[in-house]
């Protein structure tokens, strides 16, 4: 990740803390399913980061291959949050 950031222009540190941002979605989503209070927030969230992420893809001209894990996610939040 940290040569995605350099790619992209970001700071070094970015990177612990986007990190840490997506770690705790993830952990928030997985809480879910004991906590249902808990999914629609966290998958906001991850739909906000991967949104991010794309925009970050694009902004570099990656090719689709490299935006597919993103894209495939933010579409599972989407439905996530639809549902």
């Amino acid at each position: 990740m940290k040569a995605e950031f350099k790619a992209y222009g970001l700071p070094e540190a970015l990177v612990y803390l986007v990190g840490f941002i997506k770690i705790t979605l993830a952990l928030m989503l997985l809480a879910g399913i004991w906590f249902k209070s808990l999914v629609n927030p966290a998958a906001i969230g991850m739909a906000g980061m991967m949104l991010g992420a794309i925009v970050m893809h694009l902004k570099i001209k990656d090719n689709f291959k490299q935006i597919m894990p993103a894209l495939s996610l933010l579409i599972i939040c989407l439905a996530i949050i639809w549902l």
